[in-house]
């Protein structure tokens, strides 16, 4: 009997011990800087951030996609520790303000809005500002 016991309180302590996962913190998520559909050409494409001579370069007018998404998106692929739709590429999302974490922040989000629909396909970085 007290070894039942003591094992029910052994269970007990490890199922309570385990951290439970939460959706990242969106005030932690960069902002994109940019809005989708900006100047369409009737093809497809529209006006993303501006090269270095000013030029807008030219990007899917679906890119960026809306945030909702984009931090759904984001919060699956945090919690399976790699993009989903690219699972060779793993992932971190500290939410400590050290300028590591900074850039594991960053590059979560660069390659989840890379891989949004399979492995190299969603939108390029140069539809943001990160």
């Amino acid at each position: 009997m007290k070894y039942s016991i003591a094992a029910l309180l052994a269970l007990a302590t490890c199922v309570t011990s385990i951290p439970v996962r939460r959706d990242v913190d969106p005030n932690l998520v960069p902002e994109f800087g940019h809005q989708s559909g900006l100047n369409p050409t009737g093809t497809g494409d529209c006006d993303g951030i501006p090269n270095a001579s000013g030029v807008p370069i030219k990007i899917p007018c679906s890119c960026p996609p809306d945030r909702t998404s984009f931090i759904q998106e984001l919060n699956a692929n945090v919690a399976a520790r790699h993009v989903i739709n690219n699972p060779t590429v793993g992932i971190s999302f500290p939410t400590d303000n050290s300028t590591a974490s900074q850039l594991a922040r960053i590059n979560a989000a660069a390659v989840t809005l890379q891989n949004l629909k399979g492995p190299g396909v969603g939108c390029p970085i140069v539809s943001t500002t990160f």
